[in-house]
């Protein structure tokens, strides 16, 4: 019977042993998958971290489709309705004599920390900047609302316009903001530039559209806020712009007619 018993025990401890053995094999495994994991979720922090910044240098749209489309794919150009913004502070290279590149770059930087304040609440998108000027498209499918939110956002940065100008002793009176928006139809989506050393990426809005947009901003002066006709149209029921009269404009064949809004 004690042999009995002893051989019982030796299998038993046998048995022990092996358990042990295959836990301390699953604790191996478990601690390699959770450095594994460990080192999983701090390149997700990582990427996080690098999309967070990459999003204050890309447009909000583009953002969106990355999200939708995270293996890159992009969408090609299409045609649609939309209204183009363009913005453009007058004077700028006075500006830049007169102050210094540091004065000015903080005025600028004041100015349109506002401005995109004032863009975003209307849902437009910053699409190009330079410098002392902005593109901005606004894509709401429905034609008259993309209008609106494009003259909204300029009416108000007219307003901030104003204000700003008491934090800003050196200036004598408020920056002149000239803006131009157009609306109708043209190319959006993203535009790829092949080149022996890589490709780039670009979103944006082309067509006569945004041609004729960035003229009329161009055609104003003394901070004013010019439509096209289909603009005007479109936001009569809400303002009331006051035609100007047919001009003709840089690079562009016909004459176009614009609107003020005061």
């Amino acid at each position: 019977n004690n042999l009995s018993v002893a051989i019982e025990n030796a299998k038993s401890f046998e048995e022990i042993k092996r358990l042990n053995r295959n836990l301390e094999e699953r604790n191996t495994e478990l601690n390699k998958t959770l450095l594994e994991l460990k080192e999983s979720l701090r390149r997700i922090e990582i990427l996080e971290k690098v999309k967070t910044n990459l999003c204050k240098f890309i447009p909000a749209t583009v953002s969106r489709l990355i999200d939708k489309s995270p293996s890159g794919a992009m969408p090609e150009l299409e045609e649609r309705d939309l209204s183009v913004l363009f913005l453009d502070i007058e004077g700028y290279t006075g500006l830049c004599e007169r102050l210094g590149d540091s004065m000015v770059h903080e005025l600028v930087e004041k100015h349109f920390s506002v401005f995109m304040d004032a863009i975003y609440r209307n849902n437009g998108d910053v699409i190009e900047t330079a410098g002392d000027g902005l593109m901005v498209l606004f894509m709401n499918q429905n034609p008259e609302i993309n209008a609106l939110e494009a003259v909204r956002a300029a009416l108000t940065i007219k307003e901030q316009t104003l204000k700003i100008k008491e934090q800003f002793s050196q200036l004598y009176r408020p920056l002149d903001v000239n803006m131009g928006i157009n609306s109708g139809h043209a190319l959006v989506g993203a535009a790829k530039f092949e080149s022996i050393i890589g490709s780039r990426w670009t979103y944006t809005a082309r067509g006569t559209l945004t041609n004729v947009a960035a003229r009329i901003g161009a055609f104003g002066a003394r901070g004013s806020l010019l439509l096209s006709r289909a603009t005007a149209e479109r936001v009569r029921e809400h303002f009331s712009p006051v035609a100007l009269g047919k001009f003709k404009l840089k690079n562009v064949s016909e004459e176009v007619e614009i609107f003020e809004l005061k």
